[in-house]
């Protein structure tokens, strides 16, 4: 008896003040501005929102060993602006439907998609590894993707070239090509 009064008084709890809840909506289940708003995203030259969620302090030549970033693309936004670093750059998944990366050394063979998600028995992979200079471009296969990515020797300003709105590398039939 005792049992069901104290469930019951949970129940209603939670009814009454769902931020008390005992289960927490799954972050898939979050909208993209939720998520904007819990991790303090601000929006992205390339598109998309992002924040730098560390930088490396021992530095060689003034630059960082390697930083990290947060960042989310909304599948309304379409494809992210073309962009290349001048450092590898390493993309993991988070959270939210798979990413399609498209990438280019912008010789006239054909773009590269590769699929950046969590499900490894579908082609896709948890994390993607970018060399220095690959011109790149994300697309969201759904509502959002959540990824983060790391920069080693770490992101500096002036360490990245963004293609003018439009551009799309030699071998690529459309900018706005998506997986």
């Amino acid at each position: 008896m005792l049992f069901r009064h104290l469930y019951t008084a949970i129940v209603v709890a939670q009814l009454a003040f769902p931020s008390w809840a005992l289960v927490a909506t799954p972050i898939d289940q979050r909208s993209a501005q939720e998520v904007v708003e819990q991790l303090q995203l601000v929006p992205n030259v390339e598109k998309g929102y992002y924040i730098q969620t560390f930088q490396d302090p021992v530095t060689i030549a003034n630059r960082s060993l390697s930083t990290a970033i947060y960042y989310l693309l909304e599948g309304t936004a379409g494809q992210s602006i073309w962009h290349r670093l001048d450092a590898a750059e390493v993309w993991h998944f988070y959270a939210g439907a798979p990413l399609t990366l498209s990438l280019s050394h912008n010789d006239g063979a054909p773009v590269q998609k590769q699929v950046l998600g969590p499900d490894v028995f579908s082609d896709q992979s948890p994390q993607v590894v970018i060399p220095a200079g690959t011109w790149q471009s994300a697309h969201s296969l759904g509502s959002w993707t959540l990824v983060g990515t790391t920069v080693a020797p770490g992101f500096v300003e002036g360490g990245s070239e963004l293609a003018e709105p439009g551009w799309a590398p030699a071998g690529n039939c459309s900018s706005s090509a998506a997986g």
